[in-house]
């Protein structure tokens, strides 16, 4: 039975008649919108040229109603794809064959109502079938068009070869093989191409492709470029088409510098290029490694977390070019300090990791000190403008407690943070990493951090710092996420993980929100006004829910700094919707109606997360990033994702990935059609808004 309504017009006197048919067909099935003119030609013709939308016509013969052979003409002129089905009372062969000979798709008693419902059903189907296959064949001109184009402008060489004769070929491979002209090409055989040495076996592969017409495979051969010269090159062949005819795709790729090339995109996903130092990513994926054989002696290790303390002062003074020079002179004093052996990498705007299998904690310490001092003492370009940077070092020692690299990092950034705290241009080391230990380190922090949320709360110590959410999908919308920074005394920053929790034991925490929603919406209005049409992601934590005046609050900000609601974008995390999910309802019923938007982020992980879309008027939903992590190669991941981005698609929400980190999983998002993506791969938080959407 067909899935959707029949829109259906009937030409019929009798009201009784039509509803008759109507409920027949409705008992068998078919869900039908049924429209009843007169028997009137006039009033056939005014239904007809109305744009009203019709899939099936049922014409009742006499009184009064058009003839076949005219309402068929009425049809035509009104450009309608429109079945006809007669209804008679009266059947015989001869009035039937005249029927059918006149246009009409089939001839009915018109008190048969059974062979009607049949008559219904399978035009009704092949009406689909055959708007499908219109579709279809538009979809394939367009596919078509496209490839043409892709093709002509590839970077590839490309060919189209027909019995071993070029048809086609792109400006690539016109250019590979000597600037050769389209018109030369043509009829060339392809034989003319290949090094002498490998014609015998070019042969062969000629007449496997010709015995069967949907081989693909790849082989290497030589080549012969327009001087005679040969190259080794990679041969793909596929089936293709050219104007309706089977032929053969040829796709060349010069193998002489692919070494190179591959020795290139290692250092590009490995790389920081900056300091020529390992990257985040490259250093992330061998500390996990490592970690999973810290039960072991033999895999012991030891993590040092580096920061310059006074580097955001720094860069406020000379800027940003001059923080480059900084940063490369201090990637390679650690380079100087360090043992064959060691992993350093760049793993943040002025923060390096090293991993060491040294494990004696007093060579740690010695090396701690020198590298503190070595960075101290250091005569950096340009320093008699500026007071060099210092660095602190956090000191963490693997041991079995440590569940991955993740928690291992955790404890040496924890303990970089206390060495900040305690004055900076020092190290901290945290000797034993178990929980408890861990626990007692950041308790004695408490004090210290309580102190500096207050202060900060009444004297704007906190840092807004903004990260690109940039379009897959060819949007050049300028979309940022808003993240907060908690400065020290000296003016560094502290990240959210670990304060956030400090202020929200303290009861801070609305307050702290409050403060990044005005300052994000008074530096929003101030891009605007300077002609920036960016948008911002602004985070709501679950205890802010509550606040009853939250929506005034927002109200009132917009209002003060003259910033329109279709500006901010909202977000709340998955888990605390779920918790205080009437609260956000509430909050999103107000944000509706001032026009602001509502994300939902770490989204796919709880059961049934369908359950908030339902709900809630979302318009983003941001996957958690462990969705990212890994994916170009975790098929599980891939096939994860792509089912909670499809359920974001079927209720028309935007979707973005975040924690994207590497250049490996791009081609995978943008195939399971994720909308954005945003990540350190794009660019770190930072306090400048200035990222070029354009480039992407």
């Amino acid at each position: 039975m067909p899935d959707q309504a029949i829109e259906m017009l009937i030409v019929s006197n009798a009201m009784s008649e039509a509803e008759s048919y109507l409920s027949a067909l409705r008992n068998a099935g078919m869900a039908v919108h049924l429209t009843r003119i007169d028997q009137d030609t006039k009033a056939f013709r005014k239904t007809i040229d109305s744009d009203t939308p019709f899939d099936l016509l049922l014409l009742t013969t006499g009184g009064g109603s058009p003839d076949i052979d005219v309402a068929i003409g009425m049809i035509k002129e009104a450009s309608r794809e429109l079945p006809l089905i007669v209804l008679q009372d009266v059947e015989s062969s001869e009035s039937r064959a005249t029927l059918l000979a006149q246009g009409a798709r089939d001839v009915v008693n018109r008190k048969d109502t059974e062979h009607l419902t049949l008559v219904v059903q399978r035009e009704f189907d092949s009406l689909t079938i055959g708007r499908q296959l219109q579709t279809l064949r538009q979809q394939l001109k367009e596919t078509e068009a496209r490839c043409e184009t892709l093709t002509a402008n590839s970077r590839d060489a490309i060919a189209y070869i027909y019995e071993g004769m070029h048809v086609k070929a792109n400006s690539a491979y016109l250019e590979m093989f000597g600037q050769l002209g389209e018109e030369e090409i043509e009829g060339m055989p392809i034989l003319d191409m290949i090094a002498p040495a490998n014609i015998k076996k070019f042969k062969k592969l000629l007449r496997q492709l010709s015995s069967d017409a949907h081989l693909s495979t790849k082989l290497e051969f030589n080549c012969l470029h327009g001087d005679g010269t040969t190259f080794n090159a990679l041969l793909e062949f596929s089936p293709a088409s050219i104007d309706g005819e089977p032929c053969t795709q040829l796709l060349i790729r010069d193998q002489t510098n692919s070494k190179e090339l591959e020795e290139k995109l290692r250092l590009l996903t490995t790389q920081d290029l900056q300091t020529g130092l390992s990257n985040r990513q490259h250093f992330m994926d061998l500390l996990e490694e490592t970690a999973r054989h810290f039960a072991q002696e033999e895999a012991a290790q030891t993590l040092l977390y580096i920061t310059l303390d006074n580097y955001q002062d720094i860069r406020s003074k000379v800027g940003i070019a001059s923080c480059d020079q900084i940063l490369g002179e201090a990637a390679e004093i650690l380079r100087e300090n360090i043992n064959q052996g060691d992993l350093l990498a760049r793993f943040g705007d002025h923060t390096f990791t090293l991993l060491t299998q040294e494990t004696d904690p007093q060579k740690i310490e010695a090396l701690s000190r020198q590298i503190c001092q070595a960075i101290k003492t250091h005569k950096f370009q340009g320093s008699e403008h500026y007071s060099g940077p210092t660095s602190s070092i956090g000191i963490a020692y693997a041991s079995p407690e440590i569940s991955g690299g993740h928690d291992f990092l955790n404890v040496a950034y924890h303990a970089c943070e206390q060495a900040r705290l305690n004055g900076g241009n020092q190290f901290y080391s945290v000797e034993t990493p178990a929980e408890d230990d861990l626990d007692d380190d950041l308790n004695g922090n408490e004090a210290d951090l309580s102190h500096l949320i207050e202060y900060a709360l009444s004297n704007d110590q906190f840092r807004l710092v903004y990260q690109p959410i940039v379009s897959l999908q060819g949007d050049t919308r300028e979309n940022y996420a808003v993240l907060i920074r908690l400065l020290d005394q000296n003016g560094e920053e502290i990240q959210p993980n670990y304060f956030l929790k400090q202020a929200e034991e303290m009861g801070k925490l609305p307050e702290v929100d409050r403060w990044v929603i005005r300052n994000a919406i008074a530096e929003l209005a101030r891009q605007r006004r300077q002609g920036h049409k960016i948008n911002f992601f602004i985070n709501i934590s679950g205890v802010t829910l509550a606040d009853d005046t939250l929506l005034l609050w927002i109200c009132d900000c917009l209002r003060e700094f003259e910033a329109k609601g279709p500006w901010v974008v909202f977000q709340i995390k998955d888990e605390e919707a779920r918790a205080h999910l009437a609260q956000v309802q509430k909050l999103s019923e107000g944000l509706q109606k001032i026009k602001c938007q509502l994300s939902i982020d770490h989204f796919g992980l709880a059961p049934k997360p369908e359950m908030l879309l339902r709900n809630l008027p979302v318009n983003y939903i941001q996957f958690d990033p462990m969705f990212v992590h890994n994916i170009a190669s975790d098929q599980k991941k891939q096939d994860s994702l792509n089912e909670v981005n499809k359920l974001g698609q079927q209720f028309d929400i935007k979707t973005v990935a975040t924690g994207v980190e590497d250049a490996n999983s791009l081609a995978v998002l943008w195939s399971i059609g994720v909308n954005y993506i945003r990540g350190y791969f794009l660019q770190e938080p930072d306090q400048s808004i200035n990222y070029d959407f354009s480039s992407h």
